[in-house]
C-alpha cells in the first residue's frame, strides 16, 4: 500500500478539519492557558521554596529545594500538563473531564520520587522540614493545571452560556 494513496490523503485531510470534539482544549487558547499556570505554579512554589527554606535550618544543602530544581522541574510539569491536553484532544471523546482524571491520578504518583528521597535520605538534610514542600509543590503544580487549562484552555465554541434570566409569573 502506497503511503500517497488518495483515500490515505482523504483520510488525514478529514481527520485533520474535524471539529474538536465536544468539551475540547483549543490549542491557541491553551497556549495562554499554559502561560497563566506556568505563571501561577511558579509564583506558588517559589513561595513555598521561600517558606521552607527560611524556616527550617540549613537547608542549603538539600539540593531538591534549591531554586533551579524547583524551577526547573515546574516548567517541565506545566508542560506535560499542557501537552497531555493536545494529546487528549486527539485521543479522547472527553478531554477535559479525561484530563482532570489523568490528572487527580498523576498527583499521587508525583510523590514516588519525593518519598524515595525521604525514604532514602539520598540528600544531606532530607528531613519532613524539606521534603514536604516538596510535596506541597507537587499539590500546588496540579489544583493550578487542574483549574487554568480547562477553564482557560477550553474551546470557546464549546463554553456553555449562562442560562438566561426567567421571567417571574405573579
Amino acid at each position: 500500500m502506497s503511503l500517497h494513496t488518495p483515500s490515505l490523503i482523504a483520510a488525514v485531510h478529514d481527520r485533520s478539519a474535524r471539529e474538536l470534539p465536544p468539551r475540547a482544549f483549543a490549542p491557541r487558547r491553551l497556549i495562554l492557558a499554559t502561560g497563566a499556570a506556568l505563571a501561577a505554579s511558579l509564583i506558588g512554589v517559589l513561595a513555598i521554596r521561600a517558606l521552607a527554606v527560611s524556616g527550617a535550618s540549613n537547608t542549603s544543602r538539600f539540593s531538591p529545594l534549591g531554586p533551579t530544581s524547583v524551577i526547573s522541574l515546574t516548567v517541565v510539569a506545566v508542560l506535560l500538563a499542557s501537552a497531555t491536553c493536545l494529546w487528549l484532544n486527539r485521543t479522547s471523546d472527553r478531554p477535559l473531564a479525561t484530563f482532570r482524571s489523568v490528572a487527580l491520578a498523576a498527583l499521587p504518583i508525583s510523590f514516588i520520587p519525593d518519598a524515595a528521597i525521604w525514604l532514602t535520605a539520598h540528600y544531606p538534610q532530607t528531613r519532613a522540614a524539606t521534603v514536604l514542600p516538596l510535596m506541597a509543590m507537587h499539590v500546588l503544580v496540579a489544583i493550578v493545571c487542574l483549574v487554568a487549562l480547562p477553564r482557560l484552555g477550553q474551546a470557546a465554541a464549546q463554553l456553555e452560556p449562562p442560562d438566561p434570566p426567567r421571567a417571574r409569573s405573579h
